[in-house]
């Protein structure tokens, strides 16, 4: 569907004169320039009327005006021609109308249709097909062909021979002259029309055209990975926001991908050479993968590229989910089927132990049925949190009194001794957040900086503070710095440095934080290791 879009000036122009090509103005405008010269060439002949003969110098004075009414009229017409207000259609009668009036006139007064000026309407006639509208231009032949026999008629009442024979043969030359008006203007307008048609189909490709470009890039530019055009040499013709984005720098259209991102250009040139589709990059601030895929504009590889970048953090993430949404409705069913024979299997293990007693071998086995039973209950808590972390019930928490007892319900509950947490708390501070999964966020993040500090005093310093409209909690602990490729990945489900760990805590974290409007990451620390969430501060 296309769109056409009509200014003030146009609304009073009829729809058909919208859709004329240049060429046809240009030809209205060539009409005017020989206007120009007979209205010249009619006043050089009233000048030298006694050398050309042309016209009669008895009507002198009256021709002097005529020729001086059509010369005004051509200036006129060269104005309304170059502000085009009024519509082709208009102006091509009312200069064709003017033709035959003023050149009727020229003719009467040179001595009728014996000085031969008649056949200069036939110029005017040849325009008259320009007209879209086929009665309009037979119209205009028919009043040149009256305009001649009515001149006929009083030239012949002005001889006072209305039986001779050459007032017949002064009506044929004038009915000759009309048919050449009529065969003439016809031929012309089949020839208009043509073109008229062509010319209007071609508006309505490019209109096509216009708005296809305008929906592509529409398209492109909302397409969730990277999108990059590029030239044979290596330049960029098109491309969208989320290429910026993913690549981390300005794409200026017409550029050189060097400029940007030579590490891709280098990707580009090598694909020129081995024809390799598709490769992996490091993004711009090294925190994640790019996926880069190459594909030809042409049969030729030289001819142009289509550049896709993707990133592949999004789309593991993306899997991830899937993976995950599934063995969530798979454990919530099964979680308390499994809880059931992990509980007969604990308590069996105490009896063991009871009536082992001072049996070595026998505690340690029982040691070890227990340890995995607890590590088997922390999986099945761990996902049953999974699958509940969408229910949320939000209130207003007051972390100068939740902070507090949270830490004293964790240090009891984990056996920390005092001091190795320490807390720092901004007064009044408030957050609009489910307590059960601040609670949980919390409670996996301490777990893992007491697993990793140093345990001593201030090993794990807990902080809350306002920055601006947002609220930030960060907990710190004195242990191994995170190195960056495994900052990348500890955010990802079942990923434990830990082989006691279910790998689940800190992607439940950083779920439960999403799902209540928050963020949680892992902030670069030279020393020691620090995770940061952030979430919207109530006042």
């Amino acid at each position: 569907m296309t769109i056409a879009i009509r200014t003030r000036a146009e609304a009073a122009v009829s729809p058909d004169d919208l859709l004329f090509p240049d060429s046809f103005w240009r030809s209205l405008k060539q009409l005017n320039s020989f206007r120009f010269f007979l209205a010249i060439f009619f006043g050089a002949s009233l000048l030298f009327t006694d050398s050309l003969h042309v016209l009669n110098p008895a009507y002198q004075g009256g021709l002097w005006l005529v020729a001086g009414v059509y010369l005004v009229s051509a200036v006129g017409f060269k104005v309304l021609l170059a502000s085009q207000k009024l519509g082709f259609s208009y102006q091509l009668v009312m200069q064709l109308v003017t033709d035959i009036v003023i050149i009727t006139l020229f003719i009467h007064f040179s001595g009728g249709n014996n000085s031969g000026l008649g056949l200069v309407l036939t110029v005017p006639m040849a325009a008259a097909g320009l007209h879209p509208k086929t009665r309009i231009m037979l119209f205009l032949a028919a009043l040149a062909s009256l305009a001649m026999l009515l001149e006929q008629a009083l030239f012949a009442l002005g001889q006072g021979d209305l039986a001779g024979g050459d007032m017949a043969s002064g009506y044929l030359r004038a009915a000759m002259l009309s048919v050449g008006f009529f065969t003439v203007a016809g031929i012309s307008h089949l020839l208009a029309k043509a073109m008229l048609a062509s010319a209007r189909m071609a508006v309505e490709k490019e209109r096509t055209a216009i708005e296809l470009e305008r929906i592509n890039a529409k398209v492109i530019q909302d397409l969730p990975y990277g999108v990059l055009v590029l030239g044979p040499e290596g330049q960029v013709v098109l491309h969208n926001q989320q290429a910026e984005s993913l690549l981390g720098c300005p794409v200026p259209n017409q550029s050189t991908l060097m400029n940007c991102n030579p590490e891709l250009a280098s990707l580009w040139q090598g694909w020129l050479n081995t024809g390799n589709p598709s490769a992996i990059l490091a993004d711009q601030a090294g925190a994640g993968r790019l996926r880069i895929r190459l594909r030809e504009l042409g049969p030729d590889r030289g001819e142009g590229a289509v550049v896709i970048v993707e990133d592949m953090s999004e789309l593991e993430q993306e899997a991830t989910h899937m993976k995950l949404a599934a063995l969530g409705r798979l454990t919530a069913n099964l979680a308390h089927e499994i809880r059931n024979p992990l509980s007969a299997i604990n308590h069996a293990s105490q009896l063991l132990r009871e009536d082992a007693g001072q049996d070595a071998a026998a505690g340690r086995l029982t040691r070890i049925i227990e340890d995995n039973v607890v590590r088997l209950n922390y999986l099945v808590e761990d996902v049953l949190s999974l699958s509940r972390r969408d229910r949320r019930n939000l209130e207003i928490i007051s972390l100068d009194a939740f902070l507090p007892d949270f830490i004293a319900q964790f240090e009891q509950t984990e056996s920390v001794s005092q001091g190795v947490i320490e807390l720092e708390v901004e007064p009044g501070l408030k957050i609009e957040f489910d307590r059960m999964h601040l609670h949980q966020i919390l409670w996996n993040l301490l777990r893992n900086a007491y697993r990793h500090c140093s345990r001593s005093s201030r090993a794990i310093v807990l902080s809350a503070v306002s920055v601006g409209d947002m609220l930030q909690i960060e907990i710190y602990n004195d242990g191994p710095s995170i190195p960056a490729d495994m900052r990348q990945r500890l955010f990802e489900p079942f990923y434990s440095t830990d082989r006691s760990g279910t790998g689940l805590g800190l992607y439940i974290a950083l779920e439960m934080a999403d799902a209540n409007g928050g963020q949680l990451r892992c902030v670069e620390q030279a020393q020691g290791a620090r995770f940061r969430l952030s979430a919207k501060l109530q006042k």
